[in-house]
């Protein structure tokens, strides 16, 4: 959250507004708990259930969760995040850096998501960020972020912070700029944001050589770092 919002110099929307729900406990992210969450998204409750207040759901959902490719569970929670509008984001995975080692739901073929790799501050793919081509053939992740030595608050008490690597710090990242975006143009949907994200993405990630899905990684998009790298001042007017 500290990445997507904070203040200090963490943050990359610091006056966004936001809620949060716990889908993982002690690591442990079991399928009831992850639904459950995503559902109060669509519809946020006080914290004991009651009180479900539909005015107060969020723009968009980053997530930095995920587990193995080709998984359909949370299909559905996306489909209804997108119909009540509502952008889901979504982590790659850290299984990198071999080809089709992209997790689900970053991979969802059916819904409208947001799949974020890493990169690190040399401008260079995150050697454990995930890559495409998605088991539905698609071309994954959609963008990627900088993920790599990222200092943000931490969860040890309210005055912690840490430097964390992984697409689960570049997420978040991606969230902050879609947050700058509809700021700017609040009647901005997917297709709208996802053109402003694509279109201003700078295309500068060093290359690994590597062609995963038999596309080079200097065509673009591409299996490592999408339509390339998320630029917050490519992606604003």
């Amino acid at each position: 959250m500290g990445i997507i919002c904070g203040k200090n110099g963490i943050g990359v929307a610091p006056d966004a507004s936001w809620t949060a729900c716990r889908g993982c406990d002690n690591f442990s992210c079991t399928y009831a708990t992850l639904l459950a969450c995503g559902e109060f998204m669509i519809c946020p409750t006080r914290a004991n259930g009651t009180e479900p207040d539909c005015s107060k759901a969020p723009r968009l959902v980053s997530n930095s969760w995920g587990g193995s490719g080709g998984q359909t569970f949370y299909d559905d929670i996306v489909a209804a995040w997108d119909a009540a509008g509502i952008i889901g984001i979504f982590s790659n995975g850290g299984s990198g850096p071999k080809c089709s080692s992209i997790g689900s739901p970053a991979d969802s073929g059916k819904t409208k998501v947001i799949a974020v790799g890493a990169t690190t501050e040399q401008e260079e793919l995150g050697k454990y960020s995930s890559l495409g081509p998605s088991v539905y053939n698609q071309i994954k992740p959609d963008l990627a972020a900088p993920g790599s030595d990222i200092r943000s608050a931490y969860n040890t008490n309210d005055e912690s912070y840490a430097t964390l690597s992984g697409t689960s710090t570049a997420a978040p990242h991606t969230a902050g700029v879609i947050a700058l975006i509809l700021s700017a143009h609040p009647d901005h949907d997917y297709e709208k944001v996802t053109e402003a994200l694509y279109s201003g993405a700078t295309q500068t990630v060093a290359s690994t050589g590597g062609n995963c899905g038999g596309i080079p990684d200097t065509e673009y998009p591409n299996n490592y770092v999408g339509h390339g790298r998320l630029s917050a001042i490519g992606s604003l007017p």
